[in-house]
């Protein structure tokens, strides 16, 4: 696959089948991940593969932190909220989550790169993924203290996201994009 065609094609999903992620795919995302570029070639990330067990008690904690944000917002469509509550009881139904955690940083660089390399992680882990017919949401809830206490993150270490990835059965159309002219600012 080019890489520009698996950038434009890849989507976000929140639902997926019950078809099981086999390790030989599941490892082709890890070791995707592993490529992300870091400073130094410092490699500061570990991946989490989350089992049952912690996956209940990430999905208790994640619909709290729902309930007690965005859905809270009475302007906040009723369907959508729906969605969010289906979504947090089993994170879709995937097949497998996966945290993205760096340690505590140790100096400036590494608190400024630390989060880019995770991204860049998570980035390469998602666009693999995608090229094996598999895909996946990236959660940002990974903020919330409770979860990082329940994927046992050390103090001052973070999760830079965690991923819901497995097959799905409806890929939805491309969400529209801004264009580069408008995100572009060049200087003299």
């Amino acid at each position: 696959m080019e890489v520009i065609k698996a950038i434009h094609d890849r989507r976000t999903v929140r639902m997926f089948t019950e078809k099981p992620l086999n390790d030989d795919v599941l490892n082709k995302i890890l070791e995707a991940g592993i490529w992300a570029p870091s400073h130094g070639n410092t490699q500061p990330w570990e991946f989490i593969v989350i089992g049952p067990n912690t996956r209940r008690k990430l999905s208790e904690t994640y619909l709290n932190m729902m309930e007690n944000g965005p859905l809270k917002n009475p302007s906040f469509p009723e369907d959508r909220k729906a969605a969010i509550r289906k979504f947090a009881t089993n994170f879709g139904d995937a097949p497998v989550l996966i945290a993205v955690a760096c340690p505590p940083a140790s100096n400036d660089m590494d608190r400024y790169d630390f989060p880019l390399t995770a991204g860049a992680v998570i980035q390469n882990m998602l666009l693999e993924a995608w090229d094996n017919e598999v895909a996946g949401v990236w959660l940002s809830f990974g903020i919330n203290p409770e979860a990082q206490s329940i994927l046992e993150i050390n103090e001052g270490g973070f999760i830079g996201g965690i991923l819901a990835i497995g097959y799905s059965s409806n890929i939805p159309a491309a969400p529209p994009r801004i264009s580069v002219e408008e995100k572009t600012r060049k200087l003299p």
